[in-house]
C-alpha cells in the first residue's frame, strides 16, 4: 500500500534514491537484514509498536509449500533442538555468520538454520556456543527458493512481536 501511495516516486532528499522511506526486507540500508526474519536491521531493536503477548505464539507454515524446511525442523527437534524459541534480534547477523562460516555454499541451495538466527541466543537450549552466544544450530541444504520464501514469511510473521516473545513453528 505504501508503494502505491508513492506512485510519483519522488526523491524527497535529492540523493538519487527513490522511495527510500518504504520498507525493504532485502536491503541492509533500508533496515532489513537480507532475510532470516530478524527484521530489526543492524540495531536488533524491537520494532516500534511491537507486542509481547503471554504464552508461546504459533507461527504457521505449509508443510506442502516448505517440505524441506519441515523435514529439517523435524530432524533438528528430534536431535534435541528446542521447539519453543525466543525472538532475539540483536546479534542475529553475527550468529548466522559464525554458524555458516565453515558450511560451504552449493549452487541452487541455501543453508537453512534451525533454530533460525533470530530465535537463538536467549532461552533454554538456545545459548549453545559462545562468541557470539547462541551461534550454534542445525544446518541443512534446502532449495534456495524454498528457504528464501520461508525466511521472508517468517520475518513477516515475527515483525509485530517484541524481542523476548516466545514462538514455535507449526506446520499444517
Amino acid at each position: 500500500a505504501a508503494a502505491q501511495r508513492a506512485a510519483d516516486t519522488r526523491d524527497a532528499d535529492g540523493d538519487g534514491v527513490y522511495c527510500e522511506s518504504l520498507p525493504c526486507p532485502c536491503s541492509k540500508k533500508a533496515g532489513g537484514n537480507g532475510g532470516g526474519g530478524s527484521g530489526g536491521g543492524n540495531s536488533g531493536a524491537s520494532p516500534q509498536g511491537c507486542v509481547r503477548p503471554q504464552g508461546v505464539q504459533s507461527i504457521g507454515f505449509s508443510a506442502t509449500k516448505y517440505p524441506n524446511i519441515f523435514r529439517h525442523f523435524a530432524r533438528a527437534v528430534k536431535a534435541g533442538w528446542p521447539r519453543v524459541l525466543r525472538i532475539n534480534r540483536p546479534g542475529a547477523d553475527a550468529r548466522r555468520d559464525r554458524l555458516l562460516e565453515n558450511v560451504f555454499t552449493r549452487s541452487g541451495f541455501d543453508r537453512d538454520e534451525y533454530p533460525p538466527a533470530v530465535g537463538r541466543g536467549r532461552g533454554k537450549g538456545l545459548t549453545r556456543g559462545a562468541n557470539p552466544t547462541g551461534w550454534m544450530a542445525s544446518v541443512q541444504y534446502v532449495p534456495s527458493s524454498e528457504n528464501r520464501s520461508h525466511g521472508s514469511v517468517l520475518g513477516i510473521k515475527l515483525r509485530r512481536f517484541c524481542n523476548g516473545t516466545a514462538f514455535r513453528y507449526v506446520f499444517y
